[in-house]
């Protein structure tokens, strides 16, 4: 199946993920996605999807997901992961 969205990484946003990777930067989901953006990246390791999500323990959607979110939002969305407004509302 051919990709829809296509993971190109540059060399400092490769050293950036490593670090990540390396320092365990971050909380469990960050270091999850440094690893499927390093494995996804075209002009890199180019893994499939499913053996990104065979090696990662998640779906084959959820490195879709993680390819998407590259491609539309940039390299610090998809590492960061959805940064979600948080609004509680106080009943009185």
């Amino acid at each position: 199946m051919r990709k829809k969205y296509i993971v190109r990484l540059d060399e400092e946003e490769r050293r950036h993920l490593n670090k990540t990777i390396k320092k365990l930067k971050g909380g469990s989901q960050k270091v999850r996605r440094a690893h499927i953006l390093l494995k996804a990246d075209a002009d890199g390791s180019n893994w499939t999807d499913k053996q990104i999500a065979e090696a990662f323990c998640c779906r084959t959607q959820t490195v879709e997901n993680i390819r998407k979110q590259f491609v539309a939002n940039g390299f610090r969305q998809a590492l960061d992961g959805k940064k979600e407004s948080v609004h509680r509302l106080r009943n009185y």
